[in-house]
């Protein structure tokens, strides 16, 4: 069990954030909201938006197999800077102190590297992911973002149509001890605006990393502006079971306004004839 003090630091992590223009919830005088993004950037009024809702059966596709996750060691330990952007938990990856890799399956020879992750949640169970699946939306989701090394760094590469992978994955709420649990918290709780994180361990993180078989593939964008639509999205089917206090400390996290971040989840976006696939066999 972790200690009190330990959950205070999560919920106390300072903002850094620049007076963004966007923002989560109505548009108001710190922003635009969702629905008025368009007025941020141009591209988040395109017809290729994420998240999406995932309406199953989807199609069957054996080009998805052979995705892989890897990294140098073990148990995809990697490290880095976690920040609180004023709109999600995120931790850039140290790429001196480990790299993860993504590759095969609809990536075909290219290889993406992971270069951060970070986290939606909403202020209660009904609500959370940016993706939903047959209309039903889970507490949160983690997105592991990664990009093409072909081009020079993830910068470069975001804006490009085959730029950037993004492994979304959902959040459940399972009332027992779970390994990765203090290790979530760990990495959301180092006080200031940003602090140093060592050796996450990804495949506890998320067991599923090890094997990708299960999860459902479509061309979408990023879900926050500039909204690029550069992002193959693989979405896995099966969530991370967390305990009831790890949701109870993000959602006492604070955004860039100085309210509670959590609700910070884009609504989904229309299919608009775009193929969700899964893996056939």
């Amino acid at each position: 069990m972790l200690s009190a003090a330990v959950l205070l630091t999560l919920v106390t992590v300072s903002v850094a954030s620049e007076g963004a223009k966007w923002k989560y919830g109505e548009t108001d005088s710190h922003g635009y909201g969702p629905p008025d993004w368009g007025k941020v950037s141009k591209f988040c009024d395109y017809t290729a938006q994420s998240p999406i809702n995932i309406e199953t059966p989807v199609k069957k596709d054996a080009s998805l197999k052979g995705l892989r996750f890897t990294t140098k060691n073990r148990n995809g330990r990697v490290s880095g800077d976690i920040k609180n952007n004023g709109h999600a938990p995120t931790l850039t990856i140290d790429k001196r102190k480990g790299k993860a890799r993504l590759t095969g399956g609809p990536l075909g020879d290219s290889v993406y590297m992971l270069q951060q992750f970070h986290f939606h949640f909403g202020c209660d169970y009904d609500e959370g992911s940016e993706h939903l699946v047959n209309g039903k939306a889970y507490p949160g989701e983690l997105h592991l973002v990664t990009y093409n090394t072909k081009y020079a760094d993830f910068d470069t590469a975001a804006s490009q149509s085959d730029g950037l992978t993004v492994i979304g994955v959902f959040f459940e709420r399972k009332c027992s001890t779970f390994i990765t649990s203090g290790q979530l918290i760990q990495s959301l709780s180092l006080p200031g605006a940003e602090a140093s994180v060592k050796n996450i361990a990804l495949f506890d993180l998320v067991p599923e990393l090890k094997d990708l078989s299960s999860f459902y593939s479509y061309k979408g964008s990023l879900t926050t502006p500039p909204c690029y639509q550069s992002v193959n999205w693989i979405v896995l089917k099966e969530p991370i079971k967390l305990r009831s206090f790890v949701f109870g400390a993000m959602r006492r996290l604070k955004n860039g306004e100085g309210g509670l971040m959590c609700g910070n989840f884009r609504p989904p976006q229309k299919l608009n004839g775009r193929v969700v696939s899964e893996l056939d066999g």
